[in-house]
């Protein structure tokens, strides 16, 4: 017994369907929104990236202060620190320690730092946070300095992070760590020196 078919010799549509249609247009638009999401990526870890040169400046400038900082005639005297009297020397006169603050002010108005930029807000100069806080955004492209202290040795913290807020004395070396608050306003850890 032979089985003959259905439909013998029925022609086969090689043409593309709407179903063939719309898979290429899904295909397109995915393409699409994957590039977009792409260089939005890229334009914000591009800011992030120019947020930590911004931060590397600040730790350049620092560092090389600190070498000539105890000098007598230190060319940023709000960050002057103070040099310990030569042995048999008579004290000098008695004057108000140099803050964190009034030496932040001077940086600002007197160094190169006075040209950088908030890579997150056109237009913003560069700006110090005492923190990075998630919940408020508008501190992304801030700069952050913590001030570290050593405990005594054995203490079961071997340091204690704390702000460097503008009423911190720095007539003496003190150990800084620098950070900027990226995108979603949270810490990326720069560098950690001695001022």
């Amino acid at each position: 017994m032979s089985s003959t078919p259905a439909h013998p010799n029925l022609p086969v549509s090689t043409q593309p369907t709407s179903v063939d249609w719309l898979f290429l247009l899904s295909c397109a638009v995915a393409l699409a929104l994957v590039a977009w999401f792409g260089k939005i990526n890229y334009t914000e870890a591009n800011k992030t990236e120019t947020a930590k040169r911004n931060g590397e400046a600040v730790v350049t400038w620092m560092q090389d202060a600190t070498a000539g900082r105890f000098e007598p005639g230190f060319g940023v005297a709000a960050c002057a620190g103070t040099a310990p009297p030569p042995a048999g020397a008579a004290p000098a006169t008695a004057k108000a320690p140099n803050t964190w603050g009034d030496c932040l002010e001077a940086i600002l108005r007197e160094s190169n730092m006075k040209a950088l930029d908030n890579p997150f807000r056109e237009g913003i100069a560069l700006d110090f946070a005492p923190a990075c806080n998630p919940d408020d955004r508008s501190l992304a492209g801030n700069i952050v300095m913590e001030k570290i202290t050593a405990t005594p040795p054995g203490s079961a913290i071997a340091t204690i992070i704390s702000p460097l807020t503008p009423d911190v004395v720095i007539d003496q070396k003190i150990q800084v760590r620098l950070s900027v608050c990226d995108k979603g306003a949270y810490a990326v850890k720069v560098a950690e020196f001695e001022f």
